[in-house]
């Protein structure tokens, strides 16, 4: 399981992370750390009568590295479901009290665009470009995280001789602040914030409303901008 995942669970699961004891080895001889060891129910769920049809516990190895999945079943959990895989047909069969199962690799049925294309040539194009190419697009705020710093690394180039800028802090209402906490939350949980006890810059969060009528967190980094 990897750690954008793991981080997601409920306080109460979090809590029941083992110490690792061991390093992970890959095939190309890579080792990397566990952050450690946790047993839970896989569950798998019929979608269209909302019906379990098999659980099992696994233990889940979580790992701190980037990855476009949540977890990846290995080969002593699939036999322990008796699920037979085919990576050619995108498929996986297993047995269920109520016959045999199936589960399919998902795709991407709709896909929305900024630029309204009136050329149906075109639009099929794009839609084979971005299916194709789906895995180097983020969906939500964990899908950002976890990329190498050998692939890609930002840098402020600020001047070092312009003195930091500490924002007063800006009154907002009591229900527009108490979903600024939670949006701040998400953030913090998905790797994306972390909390800095002695701040240098400091700026304002702002809420801004976008064109669907729904309103969007951003930051006012005016001064930095200028430095």
């Amino acid at each position: 399981m990897y750690e954008h995942c793991f981080r997601l669970l409920p306080e109460l699961l979090l809590s029941q992370l083992i110490a690792p004891s061991t390093a992970l080895h890959g095939f190309s001889g890579e080792s990397t750390w566990q952050v450690g060891i946790i047993e839970l129910e896989l569950e798998l769920v019929d979608e269209d009568n909302k019906e379990m049809v098999r659980s099992t516990i696994v233990e889940y190895s979580v790992v701190r590295s980037y990855s476009r999945y949540n977890a990846l079943l290995g080969h002593t959990t699939l036999q322990m479901l008796g699920a037979i895989p085919s990576i050619v047909h995108g498929l996986v069969k297993f047995p269920t009290p109520l016959g045999i199962a199936a589960i399919s690799s998902e795709s991407l049925d709709t896909i929305y665009s900024a630029v309204e294309l009136t050329d149906e040539t075109t639009k099929f194009k794009l839609r084979d470009i971005l299916t194709t190419n789906i895995d180097v697009f983020a969906r939500t705020k964990v899908d950002m995280t976890g990329v190498p710093r050998e692939i890609v690394e930002h840098k402020l180039s600020a001047n070092p001789s312009i003195t930091p800028v500490r924002q007063k802090k800006r009154g907002l209402a009591h229900a527009w602040s108490e979903w600024l906490k939670v949006e701040v939350d998400k953030l913090v949980k998905a790797n994306i914030l972390r909390e800095v006890r002695y701040q240098t810059w400091v700026a304002n969060t702002l809420l801004v409303k976008t064109s669907d009528g729904s309103s969007q967190m951003c930051v006012d980094f005016t001064d930095i901008n200028k430095a």
